[in-house]
């Protein structure tokens, strides 16, 4: 787990260099343990290091191979690094360190006419850069599910990418103007959904992309997609115990590190499956658990009592009424507006982690493999719709309603006619799309594309032919989401912290699996991951498999009403926040002082991390 940037294209030795430095000290957060950098005539890479395999000075990075015609710099882990190096020095590579990362560049020297090919090869996390001498040739990746990061600027050939967005605004090199839509669309998600991002200037590579730079020319493309065939399958059983085999190998697999290695632990399914499978590799295992006592939210009580029957080495990180406390420390480095509330919960049990582990395993995707969410519950129709021919119910609905006054069949009418990707947009909003255009100024929202998000939503529908309609919202998911939302938030939230985040759920050889298990072994009744509750149900019971999810959130609205000093912090981050240029300083100022409840706490909680982004 690091960081990496780099810079390439025609430019005097000075400014590149300058820009190369500007990369290494956004990036030094990432990687507390060494930084390293490579500069040749057109290119420069800057590598920061947390090391986690191959401890000693060997594993430091930039990388080269044996006759140093290739340089690599690499965020991340490849966890099958070790059937492959014997693999590589079966065919006669020579290898300079233990690091997992080296495996690349070997692979790289075999599939050297077509780099997308090593890909095929790995298994693991990751965004790398390689510098081909040779034939002075770029090539970049990012991991299939988009677990690592990485963002690039290309402009009239040159091209500066990081695994953060604000080292390659800070160069100067790229256009930092806001992207408004991106700031909408912010407020109205909680997050800045790919590949755009807050300045128009600066992309996100998607997942499972590649791209070769040579002679100032871009080719970009994907290399992989989660697949869509399902599989048949005889029954419930039969998907339970291929899932479990996978699922504990992989977990094994996710466990290899030369450092201390522990567990997040909630009382939700995904984590305690984790937990309780790697137990059975690694016997009293750290785990982790933030707990907010008194609170609905609160699970700490349910996952201490997991810890002690999977007898892990348990550690609890209490937030009373301090949500804020240290709130802008943890979001110092964020590198651009990021506000899903759990993310601070997050970031202090990262913390805590810390000071006793050094990789942390997380159950990051269950949901969106498994469907765990309410919101993939279908709608519910009235049964009279049955009697209906489908051709012709948008047309009797609106007699009916005109004839009855009725505004509800006035409303289902309406959701019938609304697309697969409106009704995923509707899900995911926290905020109206009317109640934020109103927080911009008439200049701001003059530049605004309200339906940007949309029209991205149905390119993805439109592209997936799957018949399982489930699965095709989790694709969806899967692309949105999970990348923008939970990745990017266990991402940032452990770098901050000085720790490795790892998401066995996401292991691609998991995902292609699940992605082969048709929607009713995944969601029956209204309930979720109903192979990964059976599997958890064996190990810890079933209470625990199969009780009401709570989600991972912090009890921000009864603070905000019941902690003067939440709420005094709170009001004087919304004042501030008003005066931004391009917000409409009187409609914020307005509705806060005289109606609070009009600002939900999401909205609410945005508009403070909006203000600690740019005015701290």
């Amino acid at each position: 787990m690091c960081g990496i940037g780099g810079i390439y294209g025609v430019m005097k030795p000075e400014a590149r260099k300058a820009g190369l430095d500007i990369i290494n000290g956004k990036l030094a957060h990432r990687g507390p343990d060494g930084h390293g950098r490579f500069e040749d005539n057109n290119i420069g890479l800057v590598h920061a290091r947390l090391s986690i395999i191959d401890l000693s000075a060997n594993g430091d990075q930039p990388l080269y191979n044996e006759d140093k015609t290739l340089v690599l710099v690499c965020n991340g882990e490849i966890y099958n690094y070790k059937d492959l190096r014997a693999e590589l020095l079966q065919k006669g590579h020579h290898f300079h360190s233990e690091s997992d990362s080296e495996v690349i560049l070997h692979l790289y020297e075999e599939n050297r006419k077509d780099p997308a090919r090593l890909l095929d090869k790995l298994t693991g996390m990751f965004a790398f850069a390689i510098w081909d001498i040779t034939c002075k040739q770029l090539f970049i990746a990012r991991d299939r599910l988009g677990i690592k990061p990485l963002y690039y600027s290309f402009e009239k050939g040159t091209l500066i990418f990081s695994s953060e967005v604000n080292p390659i605004v800070a160069t100067g090199l790229a256009d930092k103007e806001l992207d408004m839509t991106s700031l909408f669309e912010f407020l109205a998600l909680s997050i800045i959904p790919g590949p755009n991002t807050l300045y128009q200037g600066v992309k996100c590579l998607p997942p499972g992309y590649c791209m070769t730079l040579q002679n100032g020319q871009m080719i970009m493309g994907a290399y992989w997609d989660i697949p869509e065939k399902t599989r048949i399958w005889k029954d419930e059983d039969e998907v339970v115990d291929e899932v479990a085999k996978l699922l504990d190998i992989i977990v094994k697999d996710h466990l290899v590190a030369d450092v201390p290695v522990g567990t997040f632990l909630s009382a939700g399914v995904d984590s305690s499956l984790i937990t309780a499978l790697a137990v059975g590799h690694h016997p009293g295992i750290h785990s982790f658990t933030a707990a907010f006592p008194g609170e609905p939210e609160d699970e700490g009580v349910i996952a201490a009592n997991s810890a002690v029957k999977l007898k892990t080495t348990h550690h609890s990180y209490e937030m009373k009424n301090d949500f804020f406390k240290d709130f802008s420390l943890q979001l110092k480095d964020i590198d651009q507006p990021f506000s899903p509330v759990s993310a601070l919960s997050l970031g202090r049990i990262s913390k805590l982690a810390r000071q006793v582990v050094k990789v942390v395993l997380s159950g990051d995707g269950g949901d969106e493999l498994f469907g765990g969410y309410g919101r993939y519950e279908p709608p519910k129709r009235p049964d009279f719709l049955k009697f209906i021919p489908k051709g012709i119910q948008g047309i009797t609905l609106g007699l009916m309603a005109a004839l009855t006054g009725k505004k509800s069949l006035a409303t289902l009418r309406q959701n019938l006619r609304i697309s697969e990707a409106e009704q995923f947009y509707r899900r995911s909003l926290l905020s109206s799309p009317e109640k934020v255009i109103g927080l911009f100024s008439d200049e701001a929202a003059a530049k605004i594309d309200q339906d940007r998000y949309v029209h991205h939503l149905e390119n993805l529908f439109a592209n997936r032919k799957d018949t399982d309609i489930l699965n095709r919202v989790l694709y969806v998911d899967m692309k949105t989401a999970l990348v923008d939302e939970m990745l990017t938030k266990c991402d940032r939230m452990t770098m901050i912290n000085g720790i490795e985040g790892r998401v066995p759920l996401l292991d691609h050889r998991l995902v292609e699996l699940a992605f082969s298990i048709p929607s009713q072994f995944k969601r029956k009744e209204g309930r979720g991951k109903l192979v990964l509750r059976k599997i958890l149900a064996a190990k810890l019971g079933t209470d625990l498999a199969y009780r009401e999810k709570t989600g991972f959130n912090s009890p921000l609205k009864q603070w905000l009403s019941s902690d003067q000093e939440t709420r005094n912090f709170v009001n004087k981050e919304i004042n501030e926040v008003a005066d931004l240029p391009w917000m409409n300083d009187k409609t914020i100022r307005t509705t806060w002082a005289q109606a609070t409840d009009k600002f939900e706490p999401s909205l609410v909680y945005s508009l403070v991390c909006l203000n600690q982004f740019f005015n701290h």
